[in-house]
């Protein structure tokens, strides 16, 4: 799969890059951020990462009808949606909008 960051402070984040400030996740959780970004971008396509329960993919509903998640930790939820790319041989891309405390 491919990814794609929509939240440019999370792609920064993924790639270590220099982050001024106060940061706002504990380094655990982006740990366990960077791990669950490379799942996803290993699997082939969107079936496998539905097969992999420790990931708990889930279709959100309400106000983020369209959207999508996984688990990150018990705590924290990474919100995506999913496009197509291509026109011959298609390419599906997890555009990456935000790592919410699912509990908050």
């Amino acid at each position: 799969m491919v990814i794609k960051f929509k939240n440019l402070y999370l792609q920064k984040l993924f790639e270590g890059a220099e982050i001024s400030g106060k940061p706002k996740y504990e380094s655990s959780v982006v740990l366990r951020f960077k791990k669950t970004i490379l799942k996803l971008a290993l699997a082939d396509n969107i079936r496998e990462i539905k097969l992999q329960k420790g990931l708990n993919f889930e279709s959100l509903k309400g106000d983020l009808k369209g959207y999508y998640s996984v688990r990150v930790d018990l705590k924290y939820r990474l919100i995506f949606t999913l496009e197509k790319e291509g026109r011959i041989e298609v390419s599906e891309i997890i555009l990456i909008h935000e790592l919410s405390n699912h509990y908050k």
